[in-house]
């Protein structure tokens, strides 16, 4: 299964892509500027449809964030946070 691959790799949790509709989500998100920060995990069960999409406005910076179901337990989900311009990084 294909994971989302993201800008920061000292986090260590990977969020699995589940269908067409999510990885066609990814890409527009990325064409409009929002880079895959990186993948967290948190708290909670997900929906019957394995993933989610809200805004985020946080630390990282002004966003979206993907939450997914962990492929490892129904209690947890893995967090994509996608981030335009995000703090810590330079733009040319």
């Amino acid at each position: 299964m294909e994971t989302i691959q993201t800008a920061n790799n000292k986090f260590v949790a990977k969020a699995f892509i589940y269908d067409d509709e999510q990885k066609e989500t990814i890409q527009v998100l990325i064409q409009r500027g929002y880079i895959p920060h990186h993948t967290a995990v948190g708290r909670g069960k997900s929906t019957d449809k394995h993933w989610t999409i809200e805004n985020y406005s946080g630390r990282y910076g002004k966003g979206f964030k993907m939450v997914t179901t962990s492929p490892y337990s129904r209690n947890f989900n893995h967090i994509t946070y996608f981030i335009n311009n995000p703090k810590n990084q330079t733009t040319t």
